[in-house]
C-alpha cells in the first residue's frame, strides 16, 4: 500500500506534489512507494518534455515506470534523467531508466565518471554491500552520462533548471533549481526540518556542507525536494535557515543517518 503525504493531491495513482512536480518513487526513508532502498524519485513536467530526478537503486525501476504511466505520461516523453550524486540509492537505476526511456542521463563530471565506469568502490556500494546495507546482487550498471558543470542551465520543455554544486554529503553532489516553480531538487544536501545526512565516508565534509547550504539559502525556495523524508511543499527555504542556525550549535544539525 502506497503512503500519501498529508495534503498532497494525486494524479491517477501517482503522487502529484505541486503543479508540474510528481513523486514517482521513494524508499523506507520516505513513503516506500517503489523499493525500500530507493531515494525519493521525482518527475518534473516541462510540457512537451519531462525529466526524472534521481533513479533509486535499480530495484524499483519497474514501479517507477508504472507510476510514470499512471500520471498519464509516456516513457518516451522523458528526455532527461538528472542525478544529484552517485550513491547507489540515487544512481543505481540510471542504466535501466535510460534503456526504458531513451533519455540522456546528466550529472556532475565526478558523478558522470563514477557511473560511466560502474565504479562501485567510488560510489560506496562495495563497502555498503559488505556491511549488509545492500543485498549481494546489488550492482551499479555502467551507462553513458553527460557531464554538466555547476552554473549551467538545462531546458526541460518550457521550464529551466540551474545546476548548483553542493558538496558536503558527497564530493560530487549537484542540486537543481527551477526558478519558474521556485523548486529546489537538493539531493542529500538538506532535508525537512533542517536535517542533514552526515556519513562516515572519506568525501563527507561538514564544512563543505555548511557552505553548500549557505549558498542554497540565497535562492528563493518555496518547494524543497530532498532525496529522502518528505518534500516541503510551501516555505521550503525554512529548512535551509533551520540547518544554518543549527551549524552554530554543539553537534551541528540533526542527521537522518
Amino acid at each position: 500500500m502506497r503512503g500519501r503525504a498529508a495534503g498532497a493531491a494525486c494524479a491517477g495513482d501517482a503522487m502529484k506534489l505541486r503543479d508540474r512536480i510528481h513523486m514517482l518513487g521513494s524508499g523506507l526513508l520516505g513513503m516506500n512507494a517503489s523499493h525500500e532502498l530507493d531515494c525519493n524519485v521525482y518527475l518534473l513536467d516541462g510540457g512537451e518534455a519531462q525529466a526524472i530526478v534521481d533513479c533509486g537503486t535499480g530495484y524499483g525501476v519497474p514501479a517507477l515506470l508504472a507510476e510514470l504511466e499512471r500520471t498519464g505520461f509516456s516513457p518516451a516523453g522523458v528526455r532527461t534523467v538528472l542525478l544529484t550524486h552517485a550513491h547507489q540509492d540515487h544512481a543505481g537505476g540510471a542504466s535501466r531508466l535510460r534503456a526504458a526511456t531513451g533519455a540522456a542521463v546528466v550529472a556532475s563530471p565526478l558523478t558522470a565518471a563514477i557511473v560511466e565506469a560502474g565504479d562501485e568502490e567510488a560510489n560506496g556500494l562495495a563497502e555498503a554491500r559488505i556491511a549488509g546495507v545492500y543485498p549481494p546482487d546489488c550492482r551499479l550498471d555502467s551507462c553513458p552520462v553527460l557531464p554538466i558543470e555547476p552554473g549551467e542551465c538545462l531546458r526541460i520543455g518550457d521550464l529551466s533548471l540551474e545546476t548548483i554544486a553542493t558538496p558536503g554529503h558527497s564530493a560530487d553532489m549537484l542540486s537543481y533549481y527551477c526558478p519558474e516553480l521556485k523548486a529546489l531538487f537538493c539531493g542529500d544536501t538538506v532535508f525537512a526540518g533542517g536535517h542533514i545526512a552526515a556519513l562516515r565516508s572519506p568525501d563527507f565534509s561538514m564544512a563543505a556542507l555548511e557552505r553548500s547550504i549557505r549558498l542554497l539559502a540565497e535562492y528563493d525556495v518555496d518547494v524543497l525536494l530532498p532525496g529522502h523524508l518528505h518534500p516541503v511543499l510551501r516555505g521550503g527555504g525554512i529548512a535551509l535557515t533551520q540547518a544554518l542556525a543549527a551549524f552554530g550549535l554543539p553537534g551541528g544539525p540533526p542527521s537522518i543517518v
